[in-house]
């Protein structure tokens, strides 16, 4: 339930500072006392991110600061990304690899 509501004031924000009654401070901090929740991927949508950026598994590797190993024990589904890298995941399929940079 809180997260419904939680959601529903992030849209009612986002409309709010779209007609210019608040400012992006206000998004801000509300994002910082309420953080957007940590979509988890499956290996097939990690495989597709990575080759969407057009970079190998050692490149991304380098980016996410882990190892190939780790990025093909992912794509393949032998395990899960998890913690830091999980929310780096995220924020390259929300933003680009630009916003990691």
């Amino acid at each position: 339930m809180t997260g419904k509501i939680i959601e529903s004031l992030r849209g009612e924000l986002a409309e709010l500072q779209a007609v210019g009654a608040i400012g992006k401070t206000a998004i801000g901090e509300f994002d910082t006392r309420f953080p957007l929740p940590v979509r988890h991927f499956t290996a097939a949508q990690i495989r597709k991110l990575r080759e969407s950026l057009h970079i190998s598994q050692p490149v991304f590797a380098q980016h996410l600061h882990t190892t190939a190993s780790t990025i093909r024990k992912w794509e393949q589904g032998h395990s899960r990304p998890s913690g830091p890298a999980l929310k780096l995941l995220n924020v390259i399929a929300d933003k680009g690899l630009q916003a990691i940079l």
